[in-house]
């Protein structure tokens, strides 16, 4: 059988997100929907022209290269989260280990600016290379009757989200006030336990974890179905080997 190649994708833009790694950063959009994103576009694609009318729709498909993928061959099954260990097959997952490491994200629109988009919503990390984006049409795009596979029989649980005083005694130092609105992302993300559950040393009771949300590093701990933040602190740069220490 003849097989085609896919000329090469040109990016159209990097996404600058409140998720700043991988653990951490929700699973599918809207889950968090105070997180925030701007995409500004590059020149070459004109966006003084291409983004005409765009600011004239609530949402858009942002379709986006996995960059951080580690992935180096193909799997047919993969462990979807909400599986707790068991297999699906790749294509009835959206698991970013694909052939090709394109995502496609529904995000709400907020408003553009001249170049840049304003995004809420989003399940992307900050220096996600962006493919293309395109307008959300109701009248094609949601479908009649529809089923969603194994998804609705195997929900997720969701955690209790609690703060520690000296979690607290973070937050009220926070400067710009703006930071201030990082209780409730932190709570949205924490809900939806970010833990990768085949991951013993993430799931064992009580142990130290961490992830980075905008320039802050959010410590916590889950015992039982209850997250505690136990500190907001300002972050050191970003670093992929410091965050793959393991917890304690």
């Amino acid at each position: 059988m003849k097989t085609h190649e896919a000329p090469g994708f040109k990016i159209i833009g990097v996404l600058e997100s409140c998720f700043q790694e991988k653990f951490g950063t929700p699973r599918q959009p809207h889950l968090v929907p105070g997180s925030f994103a701007k995409l500004k576009i590059y020149p070459q694609f004109s966006p003084e022209h291409s983004l005409a009318g765009l600011s004239e729709f609530s949402h858009v498909w942002l379709l986006s290269w996995f960059h951080l993928s580690t992935n180096k061959t193909f799997h047919p099954k993969i462990h979807p989260p909400r599986l707790k260990g068991g297999k699906i097959g790749v294509f009835a997952s959206r698991t970013p280990h694909r052939p090709n490491p394109v995502g496609l994200s529904l995000t709400k629109l907020e408003r553009v600016e001249k170049d840049t988009l304003y995004l809420s919503g989003i399940d992307l990390i900050s220096g996600t290379p962006i493919l293309d984006v395109k307008p959300y049409l109701p009248i094609s795009d949601i479908a009649a009757n529809p089923l969603s596979g194994w998804v609705p029989l195997n929900t997720f649980p969701e955690l209790k989200v609690e703060f520690s005083d000296r979690a607290l005694k973070d937050i009220e130092k926070l400067d710009p006030p703006g930071l201030r609105e990082i209780p409730r992302l932190i709570a949205d993300t924490l809900r939806h336990d970010p833990r990768n559950i085949r991951d013993r040393t993430q799931m064992k009771d009580g142990a130290e974890l961490a992830f980075f949300m905008l320039n802050r590093e959010i410590k916590f701990s889950v015992t039982g179905g209850t997250a505690t933040v136990t500190g907001v602190e300002a972050a050191v740069p970003f670093d992929k080997k410091f965050r793959r220490e393991k917890p304690r």
